[in-house]
């Protein structure tokens, strides 16, 4: 792990809260075996047990109750370990029954015989879910979680649950409706402009919203993008540049393009509007 998963977890205990781990045993089976011998069986339980999938319990994703675990020799647990095993979690008891109830309600996505299982436990899918929900939406998301602390892809980060509690599983779930992770392709680029963005214009970036993430931002110009046809390295450029710099400073009054509009007319014409503040183009 890295520091930030200490510190939050030493954080949340000060609170009073207790610490939950919520593991992908198959992802990580070394720690999960560990925690296992570590722990008796009140402090963790099996989210398939119990359910209609339970022959997958086994291998299925296990909470843990690790209140009475180091922080710093749970981070020595997980030295060397690849990052996406899971995520952790604060709850206000010191109950893990209803943090399993939340999930165990939670499961299953579409109908039978076509239903699958949700991966909640997976925290790439975790991500996603909380850079697109509202906030409003991490109460129903989230239940009885207080805090999470997570690797998101390229860092750990956190996030906190206004409302936590138990509530009913909504008739549309909103985090069902996430779109897809991205393409091997679109990841690269993804990375790419955001290492350039990082490298030139870091303090546009630090300027972006607490609760705006830079990749989720970064993530939205590069499907507009997409809906727009813009495809060349300088449009590209142009669009995360200029959106970028528009979070303070005023520019371009309507980027949305004209009935019939093409890709390359649409570009040149916002690229025009700015004319003569735009120098050294590429």
């Amino acid at each position: 792990m890295s520091n930030l998963p200490v510190q939050w977890m030493v954080q949340q205990s000060q609170l009073g809260r207790s610490l939950c781990l919520i593991l992908d045993s198959k992802a990580a089976p070394r720690i999960h075996q560990s925690l296992l011998h570590q722990l008796t069986p009140e402090h963790y339980r099996s989210v398939y047990r119990e359910t209609a999938v339970a022959a997958l319990a086994v291998g299925g994703p296990f909470i843990f109750l690790i209140d009475s675990l180091n922080p710093s020799s749970l981070n020595e647990l997980f030295e060397g370990q690849p990052q996406d095993w899971g995520w952790l979690a604060s709850i206000e008891n010191h109950s893990i029954g209803i943090l399993v109830k939340h999930w165990r309600e939670r499961l299953f996505i579409g109908k039978r015989p076509q239903q699958a299982l949700y991966r909640f436990h997976d925290n790439r899918v975790l991500a996603r879910a909380l850079a697109h929900l509202p906030e409003s939406e991490y109460p129903h998301y989230l239940g009885p979680v207080v805090s999470v602390c997570y690797w998101q892809g390229e860092h750990w980060t956190t996030a906190e649950n206004s409302a936590p509690g138990e509530y009913p599983v909504p008739d549309n779930p909103l985090w069902l409706d996430i779109p897809a992770p991205v393409s091997q392709e679109r990841a690269i680029l993804l990375a790419n402009v955001g290492q350039y963005l990082l490298a030139e214009h870091s303090e546009d970036l630090a300027r972006l919203p607490e609760d705006l993430s830079p990749r989720a931002w970064l993530i939205e110009q590069l499907d507009l993008a997409q809906r727009w046809g813009w495809q060349t390295p300088e449009q590209l450029h142009f669009l995360v540049v200029e959106r970028l710099r528009e979070m303070h400073t005023p520019g371009i009054k309507n980027w949305s393009p004209q009935p019939e509009e093409q890709a390359q007319a649409h570009f040149e014409r916002l690229r025009g509007e700015l004319l003569p503040e735009i120098k050294n183009w590429p």
